[in-house]
């Protein structure tokens, strides 16, 4: 049997897309960056390894992203219980 937890995350999967899926935006804006990715690596004469620099700019914007999406579902969570 499921515990609790795993219970509500299971119900709550049919309202939740996989954005990673194929053909949906990420997974196409995701094909393209390593696609560049690997590019720039072959550019730089470091084929099949990683760039120190590359990497800290994925990671950056990453991160970036990470914090400005928890910061509007915030807002979103504030304004939707009229807390204004």
């Amino acid at each position: 049997a499921l515990s609790s937890a795993a219970s509500d995350v299971y119900k709550r999967q049919k309202y939740v897309e996989n954005e990673y899926e194929e053909g949906k935006p990420c997974y196409e804006l995701y094909a393209g960056m390593h696609d560049a990715y690997e590019r720039i690596c072959h550019r730089l004469g470091k084929p099949d390894t990683e760039d120190r620099d590359v990497e800290i700019i994925i990671n950056n914007l990453l991160d970036i992203g990470r914090h400005l999406s928890l910061k509007m579902y915030d807002y979103g969570y504030f304004f939707a219980s009229n807390k204004v």
